[in-house]
Order: structure tokens, then C-alpha cells, then sequence
């Protein structure tokens, strides 16, 4: 679900290309015998898969050179299926990992059937299996399949009612399984979470509030990779980047 303000969006996508493309990598690597390597991708609050192009893009396209990581750029050089418009976070991640070399599986959520409608529109390419459920209730039953998800993506909106509860228990869920994740939180009274995670947050701080994301279950080895980028693209953004680490003494065995 793309409901963050343009410069939010940007700082999400970027984080998840960078880590979608490590995970795929490393994915790779397992058995580099396979003739074929393929590779789970699930998002929770998936959207359309196509969205307003965001204020900010064409400055950090033309500034590409200046930046370590390219799976972002790469990923949005074109609309999405040739129409306007910029490629939602699962038309994002099945870019990234085709340019990765894996054979694409992705499952998209969201509880709202109209934006499931628009989305069987939007795929580009890789297996796609659409789900409409509340986001929590789709997580479950898809880590209890037999072929777990490679990565999930947790976009949850800013007006869930349950509050940041539930991405806490998706989080602490998904580590026990081991299974690669990315949360998305607005960062502005973010820290009580962060410390129940035991992760490091990474944030845009804004004017008018802030984007957080936080990676786990094995993602967060992409962390130091990105931290440069991040550093130069926030103020293309017009904010600042600083990372939130988690207060001891849930911080403890857990910072990165």
C-alpha cells in the first residue's frame, strides 16, 4: 500500500531494491549447481503496482553516477508495462530480481479487492499469486505453506487501529523462522518499537515527520552496504538520514 508521502516512497523503494538484490544474490549462492534458482517474494499491503510518479525522482535519477548501489535506478528506468506512472513495491521487487538472474514468485496482498482488480493488470513478468486478507492473516497462512517466502515486505498504513503491535509480532515472528524481512514505520515515536525489534531503524527525518525502515531475519546484512547511499540521497529528499538504535536492555544481543 503506497500511502506515504513521495519522498517516503523513495526512501522505502531504495532500501528494498538495495536488500531484495543482496538477498537474491546470496539466494543464488546457495547451490550454484541449480540450473535454476527461484525466489519468494511476499508483500503484506501490496497495492496496485503502479503509482504516481514521486516528487524527487528525477533528481536522484540524474544524479545516479553518485551513488554505490544501482538496483534502484535500474529498477525504475522505465513505467511500469509502458504506461505513466512509477512501479509500486512489488512491480519494484519482481524488477530487481529478474535483474538478479532468480526465477520470480511473488505473492500479492491487500485487503482492499478493488486495488487486487487493478493489479492483475500491472504484473510484468515471474509467477504472481494475488491474495485479498487482512495483512497479519495472509502472513500466516503464507509462512505455513511448505515453500516459505525468500523475503516479506511490511508496509502497514499509518491508520491501522491496532497500531504498531502487530508489525512487532510479524517482526519477532519472522526472525524465529529466519526469513528476510522489511517493515516500514513512520519515524516520529518509533523508539518503543525499535527496542521491542532489537533493530536497527533507518530513517528520513522531514519537515513535516519522517520514513522509517527496519530489516531483519537476515536482511539486515545489507545495512552497511546502503548506509553511504542513504546519506547522499536523504538531502535529495530535503531531509536528514539517522539511524535509531535500539535502548538496552532489549538492545543488548540484538543491535546491528
Amino acid at each position: 500500500m503506497e500511502d506515504l508521502g513521495d519522498h517516503g516512497i523513495l526512501w522505502t523503494q531504495f532500501i528494498l531494491a538495495a536488500a531484495l538484490a543482496r538477498s537474491a544474490v546470496a539466494a543464488r549462492g546457495l547451490d550454484p549447481a541449480a540450473a535454476e534458482v527461484s525466489f519468494s517474494f511476499a508483500d503484506t499491503h501490496a497495492g496496485c503496482g503502479c503509482i504516481p510518479r514521486p516528487r524527487g525522482l528525477g533528481t536522484v535519477l540524474e544524479l545516479r553516477d553518485s551513488f554505490t548501489g544501482t538496483a534502484f535506478h535500474d529498477a525504475v528506468a522505465v513505467s511500469p508495462a509502458g504506461r505513466e506512472g512509477h512501479p509500486g513495491s512489488w512491480v519494484l521487487a519482481a524488477r530487481v530480481l529478474e535483474q538478479t538472474g532468480v526465477a520470480v514468485e511473488i505473492d500479492v496482498n491487500d485487503i482492499d479487492t478493488a486495488q487486487i482488480s487493478r493489479a492483475q493488470a500491472n504484473r510484468e513478468g515471474g509467477w504472481v499469486r494475488f491474495w485479498s486478507h487482512d495483512w497479519f492473516r495472509f502472513l500466516r497462512a503464507r509462512v505455513a505453506m511448505p515453500r516459505r517466502p525468500d523475503f516479506v515486505f511490511i508496509d502497514p498504513p499509518p491508520d491501522d487501529p491496532r497500531g504498531p503491535g502487530y508489525a512487532i509480532d510479524a517482526a519477532i515472528l519472522l526472525e524465529t523462522l529466519a526469513i528476510p524481512y522489511m517493515i516500514t514505520y513512520p519515524a516520529l515515536g518509533a523508539q518503543s518499537a525499535i527496542d521491542q525489534i532489537g533493530r536497527l531503524g533507518l530513517e528520513l527525518f522531514l519537515e513535516e515527520g519522517g520514513q522509517g525502515v527496519v530489516l531483519g531475519g537476515g536482511a539486515e546484512t545489507v545495512v552497511l552496504d546502503v548506509l553511504g547511499d542513504l546519506g547522499r540521497l536523504a538531502p535529495l529528499l530535503g531531509g536528514r538520514f539517522a539511524p535509531r538504535l535500539p535502548r538496552p536492555p532489549a538492545a543488548d544481543d540484538y543491535c546491528i
